[in-house]
């Protein structure tokens, strides 16, 4: 009894550290991920879980909001690239100008977009161009970016009030573990 009362031990041990392990990892994703989507990790973790809902995973959700970032940057910055069309044609008919993103999030910067786009009546060849237009895989979103991205926050909350949002205080210790675990397997490497 004795010897297999501590290989359960053992067992216990190797599954408890292998979830540190994978969740020190999986912190320093979210916190990566976010950062290129230019959101906090609370905030982006929030709409990762809306964006599973539609297929979308985080690392797809944090290119396409990094990508909305940009080429809103990219159009403030020129006045052209793959947006030209959109402020062209699409942004005079609602009212709308380049400043009128500027001090958006990615996440309501690209649900003012789709919101621009439903007012103005696009067909959904239209709806898909324009989506495509600012990030590929976009339009997988629409759904969610609806009447001023009302699912997304909706389903975040639901994520939050679930407990499946990591807070600040748990990334940021289960990084700095992760960074000792790094530290200490390199000095038994060596």
């Amino acid at each position: 009894l004795a010897k297999g009362g501590g290989a359960v031990i053992c067992r216990i041990r190797a599954v408890l550290t292998a979830l540190v392990v994978s969740s020190a990892s999986a912190a320093k994703e979210i916190s990566n991920q976010a950062t290129l989507a230019g959101l906090g990790t609370t905030e982006f973790q929030k709409y990762a879980a809306g964006a599973r809902t539609v297929g979308v995973e985080q690392d797809k959700l944090a290119d396409i909001f990094k990508d909305t970032n940009d080429k809103m940057g990219d159009f403030a910055a020129t006045g052209g690239g793959e947006l030209k069309n959109f402020f062209d044609n699409i942004a005079p008919k609602v009212g709308l100008t380049a400043d009128s993103f500027k001090k958006l999030n990615s996440k309501d910067a690209l649900a003012l977009y789709v919101t621009s786009l439903e007012k103005a009546n696009v067909n959904q060849q239209e709806m898909t161009f324009y989506m495509e237009a600012i990030a590929n895989d976009s339009t997988a979103l629409v759904p969610l970016l609806r009447n001023g991205g009302k699912a997304f926050n909706d389903l975040g909350q639901a994520a939050l009030d679930a407990g499946i949002v990591m807070d600040e205080t748990t990334i940021a210790a289960a990084k700095q573990f992760g960074i000792e675990l790094s530290g200490l397997g390199q000095y038994l490497t060596s």
